[in-house]
């Protein structure tokens, strides 16, 4: 199965406009959609464009087939209910460490050459980050900062591969997440896919 660990979906109209955000069960080579608005897709489709977020995969972009039907499990709070065949896989997007979203946060940062400096991180993916501060670093220099990504502070480490001098006394650093702890990485993770969900919506 293409999937491995997917939870939501984007379900495309036929001029290409987001009809429905449906939530994914996957068990064995079976895949159900559940959603609470139709959206007047009908009972049977032959070939929408269906994008899933898969947190091991990624952004994997579909065709499928699916026959939806009124939800009469009452274990399934929503109300429509779909049978999905995945017919063809268009492209994985971005994988997940390449998936980047906007972010545009003002976070306080810590390292040991520069001790406490501010910044802005303004996108992120599961691999690392892009900020702009007014503190001059070091390329390989190391530092640390703590974050809410979902419902807790996280204590993120990362380490700059890249500068850009964007103007006098202000400066832009790619860099890489390491020695991530594992909620860490769930909770960025988490963060990026639901902002490219949000986005998509």
């Amino acid at each position: 199965m293409i999937l491995k660990s997917c939870n939501t979906c984007i379900i495309y109209g036929s001029d290409s406009d987001v009809v429905v955000r449906a939530r994914v069960r996957t068990v064995d080579d079976k895949i159900t959609l559940h959603f609470d608005d139709n959206n007047e897709l009908g009972t049977k489709t032959d070939r929408l464009q269906v994008d899933f977020c898969d947190s091991q995969v990624g952004y994997i972009k579909t065709f499928c087939e699916l026959e939806i039907r009124k939800n009469e499990d009452p274990y399934v709070l929503e109300p429509w209910t779909a049978d999905c065949k995945i017919l063809e896989m268009i492209q994985v997007l971005q994988r997940q460490k390449e998936l980047r979203v906007r972010m545009v946060k003002e976070v306080n940062f810590i390292s040991l050459k520069h001790g406490r400096f501010s910044g802005v991180i303004q996108n992120i993916s599961v691999g690392g980050l892009y900020m702009t501060t007014n503190t001059r670093l070091d390329l390989d220099e190391e530092f640390e900062f703590e974050y809410c990504f979902m419902k807790k502070n996280q204590e993120v480490r990362a380490k700059i591969l890249r500068e850009t001098i964007i103007r006098e006394n202000h400066y832009g650093y790619g860099c890489q997440f390491i020695d991530q702890s594992k909620g860490a990485e769930r909770d960025i993770r988490q963060y990026v896919y639901r902002q490219q969900l949000n986005k998509a919506w």
